[in-house]
């Protein structure tokens, strides 16, 4: 499998976050203070209606940036060894990502 791609350590440290695919793996790579925050999941959805399968923080630097490509394309091999859903299973798991993003939304609403 190819390498995922990821922009040059300067894009991360003025403050611009990264979202990208592989196969059916989607990820995204936010930068805050000295890190880096990366997250994946399986596609085809964005991440607004999606489920987070991991996140890892990484340092921000060349060594970080490796660490994540490697971390990411061993996700990809891993999404895309799973067997393809059906229209239906992928509808269900959309919606279920949906419902309970709105449902933490509510918890944290009724928190504050």
């Amino acid at each position: 499998m190819e390498e995922c791609f990821l922009p040059v350590l300067s894009h991360f440290q003025n403050e611009n976050f990264w979202t990208a695919s592989a196969g059916r793996m989607r990820y995204r790579v936010v930068p805050k203070d000295d890190s880096l925050t990366a997250e994946v999941w399986e596609g085809p959805w964005s991440y607004a209606f999606s489920t987070v399968e991991e996140t890892r923080t990484f340092p921000m630097s060349e060594e970080g940036l490796e660490a994540i490509r490697a971390w990411v394309t061993d996700w990809a091999a891993q999404i895309g060894a799973r067997p393809a859903r059906t229209l239906e299973e992928t509808i269900a798991m959309r919606d279920a990502a949906v419902a309970k993003k709105q449902a933490e939304a509510e918890q944290q609403s009724e928190e504050s």
